[in-house]
């Protein structure tokens, strides 16, 4: 606790010695965009506007107002003045914001792609803006659209840290033109968060193109991703006499699940509110929730000790969720990443239930999740200070064990409270929060409490995150872990990193939070340094990195000094390249409670190449090794293509290969094996749109492994060097590993937030000693699969 405490001030005082350094002249650009003049928007009666959003900019009153914002390409951050026109109009009621955008660009340049909602990753020409609610860069909104009607939205915190997890009842719509294509937008104020406050009220804009055939994004104003600041540079906008509805919304859904491995079917029914009688609070509650199998994760094999984290994909978890991060680590999950409120734990597996000697769970059985009765959430702000409330109930678990007998685990109960206090005073940002969060079970509860603080200085040059966290947990104490990251940006392309993890050996946020470890100092620096507008590369990217790491006890249980770089040639070809050299360490984790084990010199490294994804074919590779713990080096490619013969129909596979040489696997006690073999891990996605609003997805991910035992080791007790022998007796200890996922869906957005699902999933994952072959383990998993039902869900949206 004491080192936590001095590592808290230590880090405290560099942030001070920081804040000081910093104060010299910004940067030219930022000098240039400090202090904009304010806009102010046409307004117009909410019964004088009759527009049609349906992307034909046809209305009068498009023709009254004149188009402003003069973008700028972005990335690559050249600055330069695009080669077509943006013409960017708005007005807004006291009900709601309208854009609009004439975007001018030759036809044959034009890329129309069909995706899901909030698909980024498909490249495509789109546009959009963001918008910064709380007028002093403390949180915003952004929607964007693509040529076709996709749409795309989410949340925006300081300085630049946009979320997918929002979805909002707003509309779009998108047209072809002579000139190129036009899109139209109308946000209600009543989706978004915005301070209570009478008379002119100022907000920030931000608005940005995406054009694809060149690979560039244009902004305006100005603000590429290598420079610091960000949402506290928006355009000023006034506003006057906006009186933003109470807003509610009910989501009645029903269900039915056909289950063929159980043989039954199984219904469900209840709803989800919202209410939001003011911009400056909202109320969410579900009842009786269906958290079905309408969502997949990636399909992923780990026999590590370290667990993996999955993102949240429930829409009532999704909404809001904002408020309880505590810092950047939780949306960018490093090496060491700690969040304190992880929803996927909410109705996620249940405490393990207590069975008698000699009986067991099936693989189903114990893979069954909790039931939530329900659950609630209220966030909201107060002048300067925002705040979130959060509770959850699961339902009992019930398990039918080998012998036939039903036995019974308790659900949890869950809470969080959070408030967190911002202003702009002597700072572009500065804030400072505190969370408690709370799990109760009869077994035992655990409570954490954790301050987070943030300080982005005028400049924008220093940028400071930080985070004390206390456990409490009834069957295992106290603990606590101190955090901070800390950037700065010595100019715009060059910026250095520096994160600190310090965690006592008994912190454990676990219960409703995500954290790999305790009992560790870790210590990471990272330069990025960025450089565009150069005569054969386009632009190009260089990221030297160092690492320490050193446990409890004076281990060093990681360290690295690597490189990587990637460059966009001019021709959009893009090629990537990684060299990690990973001095000895010790491992404390992968014996799983039986001692600390030396792990030898070791290097990585791969090459990466992909073409021009707006291409209607493109592909990519990569291949590499990496050196194994006591000896061995494991090469690996990966060969991937995407197909579009249509906007609408899309075909993508990868697949991914290793040749195992020395991977290491703890087995009992203090033996270990290194194992040879293979691995192989096909992925394929099929997309057809039958239009923007309807989608049909056919996704199959696997992954194969035969790992045939090589040599052996034990690790005597008070030793941490693993000594080779004879094999111990007993059974072969080769195995071989099937993971399966494949799902069909059909989507229909029938209305904005109002959705029919059908879905069929199958899957399975299993483990079989010995070795087999990798077509009958495909097989396996088809043929008698853990799961294998048919889900019709259909959700929609009632209210205002």
């Amino acid at each position: 606790m004491q080192q936590i405490l001095l590592g808290a001030l230590f880090a405290l005082a560099l942030s001070a010695a920081a804040i000081d350094a910093s104060a010299q002249a910004p940067e030219s650009l930022e000098i240039a965009l400090e202090g904009k003049a304010p806009i102010r928007l046409l307004r117009v009666a909410h019964e004088d506007t009759n527009i049609d959003i349906d992307g034909h900019l046809s209305e009068a009153i498009w023709t009254r107002i004149e188009p402003f914002a003069e973008p700028r390409v972005t990335r690559p951050d050249t600055l330069a003045i695009p080669p077509y026109a943006t013409d960017l109009r708005m007005f807004y009621t006291e009900r709601g914001i309208y854009v609009s955008f004439d975007l001018e660009q030759p036809a044959d340049t034009i890329i129309e792609r069909f995706a899901p909602r909030d698909a980024f990753d498909v490249v495509r020409d789109n546009v959009g803006f963001t918008l910064d609610t709380s007028g002093d860069g403390r949180y915003g909104y952004w929607f964007n659209q693509s040529l076709g009607n996709t749409e795309m939205d989410g949340t925006i915190l300081p300085e630049r840290q946009f979320g997918r997890d929002w979805d909002g009842a707003w509309y779009g719509a998108t047209q072809r033109t002579e000139n190129g294509w036009s899109a139209e937008f109308y946000v209600p104020w009543s989706q978004m968060a915005m301070p209570k406050q009478d008379g002119v009220r100022r907000i920030g804009l931000y608005m940005s193109r995406n054009v694809a055939h060149l690979n560039e994004r244009w902004a305006w104003p100005a603000l590429p991703e290598t420079q610091s600041r960000f949402i506290s540079l928006f355009q000023p906008l006034e506003l006057e006499g906006v009186d933003p509805r109470q807003q509610w919304s009910i989501f009645p859904y029903t269900s039915a699940t056909l289950d063929r491995v159980l043989d039954n079917n199984r219904y469900k029914a209840g709803l989800d509110v919202f209410w939001r009688p003011s911009t400056n609070f909202q109320l969410t509650a579900t009842v009786n929730p269906d958290f079905g199998s309408v969502e997949s994760d990636n399909v992923v094999i780990n026999l590590t000790a370290n667990e993996n984290f999955f993102p949240e994909k429930r829409l009532f978890f999704q909404e809001g969720r904002e408020i309880f991060n505590l810092s950047a680590r939780e949306r960018n999950f490093g090496q060491q990443p700690i969040t304190v409120v992880n929803t996927r734990r909410i109705g996620g597996l249940p405490r393990s239930v207590s069975l008698p000697d000699g009986v067991s769970l099936s693989r189903r059985e114990a893979l069954k999740p909790a039931d939530i009765i329900t659950a609630a959430k209220a966030t909201g702000q107060i002048g300067s200070i925002r705040y979130g409330v959060l509770a959850a109930f699961e339902d009992q678990t019930d398990f039918i064990a080998d012998d036939g007998l039903r036995y019974s685990q308790d659900g949890r109960d869950f809470g969080v409270f959070r408030i967190l206090y911002e202003d702009s005073i002597g700072a572009a940002y500065r804030g400072l929060g505190w969370i408690t969060t709370v799990v109760a079970h009869p077994e035992a509860d655990a409570v954490v409490h954790g301050t987070d603080f943030h300080y982005l200085t005028t400049s924008g040059k220093w940028n400071i995150n930080g985070q004390l966290l206390f456990s409490d947990r009834d069957d295992s104490g106290t603990g606590a872990g101190f955090t901070t990251d800390i950037t700065y940006t010595q100019r715009q392309g060059l910026k250095h990193e520096f994160t600190t993890t310090l965690l006592d050996d008994t912190i454990n946020v676990n219960d409703l939070g995500f954290q790999i470890r305790n009992n560790i100092r870790d210590f990471q620096y990272r330069i990025r340094w960025d450089k565009s507008g150069l005569t054969r590369i386009r632009d190009f990217s260089l990221t030297p990195f160092l690492r320490y790491e050193v446990n409890g006890d004076g281990f060093r249980t990681n360290n690295a000094l690597a490189i990587s770089g990637d460059a966009t040639l001019n021709n959009l070809t893009n090629v990537g390249a990684f060299f990690g050299f990973f001095p000895q360490r010790y491992d404390d984790r992968n014996s799983f409670g039986n001692g600390t084990f030396e792990v030898r010199t070791r290097t990585f490294a791969n090459v990466n190449y992909s073409t021009d994804e707006s291409k209607s074919f493109s592909f990519s590779g990569q291949i590499g090794y990496r050196g194994e713990f006591v000896s061995g080096t494991s090469p690996d490619a990966r060969l991937g293509f995407s197909w579009r013969p249509r906007h609408n129909l899309s075909m993508n596979l990868e697949v991914s290969y290793r040749d195992i040489d020395g991977w290491l696997l703890h087995q009992e006690g203090e033996n270990f094996t290194a194992f040879k073999g293979k691995q192989w891990s096909p992925n394929l996605n099929l997309e057809f749109f039958p239009s923007s609003k309807q989608q049909l997805r056919l996704a199959l991910q696997w992954i194969g492994i035969r790992a045939e035992e090589d040599r052996f080791f034990t690790l005597p007790a008070g030793t941490t060097t693993l000594i080779q022998g004879p094999k111990p007796p007993g059974d072969t200890d080769s195995f071989s590993i099937s993971q399966l996922n494949f799902q069909v869906r059909y989507r229909w957005q029938i209305a904005p937030l109002s959705d029919l699902f059908i879905v069929y999933t199958r899957g399975d994952s299993r483990r079989v000693a010995g070795l087999s072959e990798f077509g009958d383990l495909f097989r396996d998993n088809l043929n008698d699969p853990l799961g294998d039902q048919l889900v019709i869900k259909i959700r929609y949206r009632l209210g205002s």
